[in-house]
């Protein structure tokens, strides 16, 4: 290659690793339960772990193109639900004509044509559930994020 070229390249990747340590810091921040995991679990190198008493557990990755993946289980419905529509808005996901809290147990899903990413909500019959996402950017897992913590701190 041309040194030229093999500068801009290393170059751009000092940015890039720059903007991942960014990122897992904007992520853990807005979801504080959150901590490195030792080796990582999916097939990115960046994978965020939790297991908390009251919110379940659960795994984040950050993939090399900057979006995350989320996989968090045991989550009580009422977070999730109030989460889901502080973040989304009411009636956002599949088969919720209303406030997901209003909507009952059952899998609700969502899939934004805007940037690729998908959504699933699973709340159970025992009064939790799962929140599953895929492709999805940093700010808006930051947004998901926050909005769980913030519906955790209320009840």
């Amino acid at each position: 290659m041309q040194p030229d070229v093999v500068t801009a390249l290393n170059d751009w990747e000092l940015e890039w690793d720059r903007v991942q340590k960014t990122a897992i810091k904007t992520l853990q921040t807005a979801f504080i339960p959150l901590a490195r995991a030792k080796t990582p679990t999916y097939c990115c190198a960046i994978t965020l772990e939790y297991d908390h008493a009251d919110l379940g557990s659960g795994k984040l990755c950050l993939d090399d193109h900057g979006r995350v993946t989320i996989d968090f289980g045991d989550l009580p419905n009422g977070v999730i639900a109030e989460a889901m529509d502080a973040a989304f808005g009411i009636a956002r996901f599949n088969g919720a004509e209303k406030a997901l809290g209003e909507c009952g147990p059952g899998t609700y899903s969502y899939d934004c044509e805007t940037t690729g990413a998908d959504f699933e909500v699973v709340l159970g019959t025992a009064e939790v559930g799962k929140f599953c996402a895929n492709f999805v950017t940093v700010p808006d897992a930051t947004v998901i994020l926050d909005c769980l913590s913030t519906a955790a701190k209320r009840r």
